[in-house]
């Protein structure tokens, strides 16, 4: 019965990829920039305040979709996932391949498991047009106007944040190029705004998710104690997640469908039993052997992370994804904080996963590789992992030059450099000033 499964599952992947192929083949560059996503609303919704929560609705399911590619694209790109099938689309991203900037990551939509820039760039773009059309408008033409100003600038918020983490740069509405930390910087205003009309509407659950996400921006702005005076008020046990959808193909959950019921992913080799440094394999970063999903290309043994693992696969389809929760707040404390407050934060977790203490230094580089390692095994496959290579200058795992299993050596690559399809359609990026997101080539923001 499993393999009778797993075959209409991968027949209706495989016919989704190829419905995504046909149509980009049929595009022009310069079209994929405004390209309408699948369940996306038209643009004459903007004009009318009558459709202002369909609007904004339309906002959250487009990041939402866009979120699971782009964890999925951030795996596949770091130490986190190895791409499993047979077809190279994917190989340079897994490769880390140095100066590639023509793949799927730019051009691939979010129901295809590795689209990054477009999809989100999208989400982006309408999330600021709702924001400007919503402050626009009166409340007695939306009375629903704050809640809903709120939720835009919340999603925006989290868009500029993906974007900061995954992009060397980007570009927004046909603008200059903008690095990470103006990326940053423009997701911690969205972020102030949410929080000011989420607090106006009542809104605990936004305003908890907006002051988290700014939190981690103003982390990444080396705004320490900014930093702490967010993540300290984030309440334990808080989760605000990408909402997945077993009833429609375009919001399945990506890992586990691309992991459990495709074989075209797997976890890294490498990453399959994380462990501290006391050797003990790390519960919250579990992983969970699958014998009966046989890989695409037939060579690769296939692991799913535990917390995306379910027993039935409409459960697993539905799985929903972290955006921010309240086990990063605490590591976003122990980094700002440092020190032996990072220690009695981090051992006070272990505990809570019957983990030995930290019981060694505490000097300031001994507590930097304590808490990546952490966060890599804590917020394992939650998108943040290829940012902190990044900002960490860690050691690039597999090393770079080292064999790649389907052909070829891997790079060095830690941030994805402007794709092709932003470069090419947009007359105001100067190439001067491009990043390629090779380690060591260009300093950590």
């Amino acid at each position: 019965m499993t393999h009778i499964r797993l075959r209409v599952i991968g027949a209706r992947v495989s016919a989704a990829l190829l419905t995504a192929s046909l149509a980009t083949a049929c595009m022009s560059t310069s079209d994929l920039l405004t390209v309408q996503v699948p369940n996306s609303v038209d643009a004459g919704v903007f004009d009318d305040p009558s459709n202002a929560t369909l609007m904004v609705n339309s906002v959250i399911g487009d990041f939402e979709c866009a979120y699971g590619s782009f964890v999925m694209g951030e795996g596949i790109a770091t130490d986190e996932l190895h791409d499993a099938t047979l077809n190279n689309g994917n190989w340079n991203l897994d490769r880390r391949d140095n100066g590639f900037t023509s793949g799927f990551y730019g051009v691939n939509s979010c129901a295809t498991t590795t689209g990054v820039y477009t999809p989100m760039s999208t989400a982006r773009a309408e999330a600021d047009k709702a924001i400007e059309r919503l402050t626009g408008w009166t409340t007695t033409q939306v009375p629903n106007r704050t809640t809903l100003l709120a939720q835009a600038n919340l999603y925006a918020g989290f868009t500029y944040s993906a974007l900061g983490m995954a992009m060397c740069q980007a570009a927004f509405d046909l603008g200059p190029l903008v690095d990470q930390k103006g990326m940053f910087a423009l997701a911690e205003n969205r972020f102030t705004a949410a929080i000011a009309a989420a607090q106006t509407a009542g809104l605990a659950s936004v305003q908890n998710a907006a002051t988290l996400g700014r939190a981690r921006v103003r982390l990444f702005l080396h705004n320490a104690a900014g930093a702490i005076t967010d993540a300290q008020v984030i309440p334990a046990g808080f989760a605000f997640n990408a909402a997945m959808d077993a009833t429609n193909p375009r919001r399945f959950n990506p890992i586990f469908t691309s992991i459990s019921t495709s074989g075209t992913s797997t976890v890294e080799p490498t990453a399959r039993a994380l462990a501290t440094e006391n050797n003990e394999i790390d519960p919250r970063s579990a992983m969970v052997k699958l014998n009966n999903t046989r890989s695409a290309d037939q060579v690769s043994v296939i692991y799913i992370p535990a917390k995306y693992n379910a027993a039935t696969l409409t459960a697993g389809e539905a799985i929903p994804i972290p955006i921010v929760r309240y086990a990063e707040a605490q590591l976003i404390l122990a980094e700002a904080q440092g020190g032996a407050n990072a220690v009695n934060i981090i051992n006070t977790m272990r505990a809570a996963a019957n983990l030995q203490p930290y019981t060694g230094p505490v000097d300031a580089p001994s507590i930097t590789a304590l808490i990546a390692g952490e966060r890599q095994r804590v917020l394992f496959l939650e998108g943040v992992r290829g940012f902190d290579i990044e900002r960490f200058s860690l050691t690039l795992v597999p090393a770079a030059g080292s064999p790649y299993q389907q052909g070829g050596v891997y790079g060095a690559t830690v941030c994805l450099p402007l794709p092709d399809i932003e470069r090419f359609a947009n007359p105001n990026i100067n190439g001067a000033n491009l990043i390629d997101g090779v380690q060591g080539h260009f300093p950590p923001p």
